[in-house]
């Protein structure tokens, strides 16, 4: 007898039809915020006919893969960061809002502003691919109290083991590495000072997608529009 031919359901037909967008993101598929933009994504691409693919990975790493054209986008970057990159597409459909900080052990008198953290001593630590952090500490500060390194974690436990002073990142970042430290009974960090006012967050597409950019944005806005974005998460501190 011949051997059978195997025949696929309706859904797998539809889901062979359907092309697959992979975006990159920094943030942890099991933090709320993390979860949140997944279902986000994955609704407003279902509407477009796309399917949602997620890569994690860090910052540097993500912004290099989508120049290259690794991956399709990024789920949320900066504005300054489109600035950086006018080779990429902004969504222009803003999702939440991130609140960046420094963050240090707790001393007699530390750091509240920029120009004080000039004028103090010790190393500060930002996350590589970082765009707030970045520009603003190498204007700030000489390079021999720069270390850029890859990944959050890593930078919160070296300032927790008294190997920097001071830390810059995203509230949510840290909020998240020192929920991890604190089962290990690491000194208490706190949040010195804010960088500046909470920044929207776009999402960024690679040049190839001209034509989706435009139909995901209006996607995105009529999915706020419906109530579907809501409630829109903060990255601001204590959220994870």
């Amino acid at each position: 007898m011949p051997a059978s031919v195997p025949t696929s359901t309706p859904a797998e037909r539809v889901a062979a039809q359907e092309a697959t967008l992979t975006l990159a993101t920094g943030t942890d598929g099991q933090s709320s915020d993390g979860r949140w933009l997944r279902r986000v994504f994955s609704e407003a691409l279902r509407r477009l006919g796309w399917r949602l693919a997620v890569q994690e990975m860090p910052a540097r790493r993500a912004e290099l893969a989508l120049q290259r054209g690794e991956v399709d986008g990024e789920m949320v970057r900066t504005a300054d960061y489109g600035e950086m990159h006018p080779e990429l597409l902004r969504v222009d459909a803003p999702l939440m809002h991130a609140s960046f900080g420094i963050y240090g052990a707790s001393t007699s008198s530390p750091p509240q502003t920029l120009d004080e953290l000039r004028r103090s001593e010790g190393v500060v630590i930002y996350r590589r691919g970082v765009v707030v952090c970045e520009q603003r500490l190498r204007e700030l500060l000489p390079p021999q109290r720069l270390v850029e390194i890859s990944a959050a974690y890593n930078a919160v436990r070296m300032l927790a083991r008294g190997r920097a002073r001071f830390v810059c990142d995203m509230d949510s970042t840290v909020s998240l590495s020192l929920a991890h430290l604190g089962e290990t009974g690491s000194p208490p960090l706190h949040r010195l000072f804010e960088l500046g006012a909470p920044m929207p967050l776009y999402p960024y597409l690679h040049a190839r997608h001209a034509a989706l950019a435009p139909r995901l944005a209006a996607t995105l806005q009529a999915m706020r529009a419906e109530g579907g974005l809501t409630p829109t998460p903060n990255l601001g501190p204590g959220r994870r």
